[in-house]
């Protein structure tokens, strides 16, 4: 049950920042880099919530890539830091969902290999 609402959460906040990085696109200068990163939070959104680790992992990959970059975005006001801040946060916590949902789905199919395993014995 866990990993539903895990999975679960994990599409709802890739989507989150797929949007987020949407609107974003339209307030600074490179919009062809916000736009190609949304595109692919959504669609790693729509491949997490198909099933599998392909989804979760390139979401995991986005929010590196959000990270890592968060200290270099310009800011000319308090608005940008509070937006930018909060969506490095939002970043951070997909991370850290992305984690446990992959941790989850490798115990998952650990767990069925054993039971195929001890089926075909």
């Amino acid at each position: 049950m866990a990993l539903i609402s895990n999975r679960r959460t994990l599409v709802t906040t890739a989507a989150a920042l797929g949007l987020g990085e949407f609107a974003d696109a339209f307030d600074i200068s490179f919009w062809e880099g916000a736009a190609v990163v949304s595109a692919l939070f959504l669609l790693a959104a729509l491949w997490t919530r198909r099933g599998g680790l392909g989804g979760p992992i390139l979401v995991g990959a986005l929010c590196v890539f959000e990270l890592q970059s968060y200290p270099t975005w310009q800011r000319t006001g308090l608005e940008d830091w509070i937006t930018q801040t909060a969506f490095a946060a939002v970043s951070a916590a997909c991370l850290l969902i992305t984690l446990a949902v992959i941790r989850q789905t490798l115990v998952e199919r650990n767990r069925s290999a054993k039971v195929v395993r001890r089926a075909a014995a």
